[in-house]
């Protein structure tokens, strides 16, 4: 670890008597080589608009700056906000943005423009930021993230491994996800008492899995995964798989994408068929 990085997160903060705020999950990082490998990760170039999700102290808000060609950092924190306009009032192509990234719409952001986002989630909040990624109305170019090792095994988790479950399966039908690097604890100050991974995002700019219904897919998904220790023709009961061609003897966790994307066009069918 480089100590001058962590010697100068240190001294910022007591500089304006500050400490992480544990109630928003704040975890500065503090080690360069991450950081090397979060930008390599965004791909970056003077033609990209970036979006990052909680600035901090500035760190990575810098170094996006240095390599992009625009960058729009939400931050919720007030102080932090005040502190990074100030370090980085000679960065003009760096906007900051008081505000929750939860209740920020990134298409008025970005103003409609094709963008990528970079951020070090707060653990509590991570599933609702990546959907939010993924039901914009301008779907990001690429996403590069830092969530908890264990949300990022369950991101990358293929069917049969214990990890797969429906988060598993709304990451991969959205986006191709490749896992970039295990973050330890002590890349942080302070350590969260977990360790973390840098996950890259890839969203489809064209449906991957071309489900006839995706609610109802998701609506099934969900349902099978609620009771994951019973057989699909048990926690699916109330959907209509009379005659499907899949074993309803499986278990959820042994299903593909593709699978739950065939139960869901059979359902649909099957209602519609009905209906007629």
């Amino acid at each position: 670890m480089n100590p001058s990085l962590y010697q100068v997160t240190k001294e910022l903060l007591l500089a304006y008597n500050r400490y992480p705020r544990k109630k928003l999950g704040q975890h500065f990082l503090v080690d360069p080589m991450v950081l090397e490998r979060i930008l390599r990760a965004a791909e970056l170039s003077k033609e990209d608009l970036v979006v990052e999700v909680g600035s901090g102290l500035g760190v990575v808000t810098t170094e996006l700056g240095n390599k992009a060609g625009q960058v729009i950092a939400v931050e919720i924190d007030k102080e932090l906000v005040g502190v990074t306009r100030k370090m980085l009032a000679n960065q003009t192509n760096i906007r900051f943005v008081e505000g929750d990234i939860l209740k920020v719409e990134l298409d008025d952001l970005t103003e409609g423009k094709n963008c990528k986002i970079v951020g070090n989630l707060p653990y509590y909040i991570t599933a609702p930021i990546i959907e939010k990624i993924f039901t914009a109305k301008k779907t990001p170019a690429l996403a590069v993230l830092m969530v908890q090792r264990e949300v990022a095994d369950r991101m990358t988790a293929a069917p049969g491994a214990k990890k797969y479950g429906s988060f598993s399966i709304f990451t991969q039908f959205h986006a191709e996800i490749e896992l970039v690097s295990l973050v330890s604890k002590s890349s942080f100050l302070p350590w969260p008492q977990v360790g973390s991974a840098i996950v890259q995002l890839r969203p489809y700019q064209e449906p991957k899995y071309p489900v006839k219904d995706v609610k109802l897919f998701f609506a099934i998904v969900h349902a099978a995964f609620q009771q994951r220790r019973k057989k699909i023709r048990n926690s699916l009961a109330k959907f209509p798989l009379e005659n499907i061609p899949i074993d309803l003897a499986r278990r959820p966790e042994t299903l593909s994408i593709n699978e739950f994307v065939e139960i869901a066009d059979y359902c649909y069918n099957q209602r519609h068929e009905t209906q007629s």
